[in-house]
């Protein structure tokens, strides 16, 4: 799809599945670690997840990876129907080479194709590198926030949007 210094964006495909964990598993514990004892939980989804994950994306639905040196360092997906960014990671190791932007510009170009003119994401409130990421990518809070729990672990999370149109391509 896009090649941009040696770093492919592409179409997930089955086999990237369990690539897929591997990124979201030590993204996590590098950056969720606002989450008490966060390592004790890790991995947090079988294997059989990330195949799901891959083999149920919906027909308005894009999960895309990024490839550097032909290994998947990275990984976003959003909803068409309703212009969610639902997951957007980056592999820590593959951190600081702009793949989290080229990610992010490639799952807008793919929501302004199926003719969404905004596009909003969750965030965990207290991931400020996730937030400098989006603020640098003009997403702005809405001041929503929603309370959520995984595996025993309480967060809190906060609504960005962007709008989608041609001057913020």
């Amino acid at each position: 799809m896009a090649i941009d210094g040696g770093i492919v964006v592409r179409n997930a495909v089955a086999s990237d599945a369990p690539r897929l964990g591997e990124v979201f598993d030590a993204a996590v514990l590098d950056g969720w670690t606002h989450l008490e004892r966060i390592e004790e939980i890790v991995p947090m989804f079988p294997p059989e997840f990330w195949v799901e994950a891959v083999a149920e994306t919906g027909s308005s639905d894009v999960l895309l990876v990024a490839e550097l040196d032909g290994l998947v360092v990275g990984y976003s997906g959003t909803h068409g129907d309703d212009g969610e960014l639902y997951v957007l990671f980056v592999h820590p190791a593959a951190g600081r080479r702009g793949i989290g932007r080229l990610l992010l510009e490639a799952a807008e170009d793919e929501l302004r194709a199926r003719g969404r003119d905004e596009v909003f994401l969750w965030t965990h409130d207290a991931d400020t590198r996730a937030q400098h990421v989006y603020a640098a990518a003009r997403y702005a809070p809405t001041g929503a926030r929603r309370k959520g729990e995984i595996h025993g672990r309480h967060y809190v999370e906060v609504e960005l949007r962007k709008p989608l149109t041609a001057s913020n391509a």
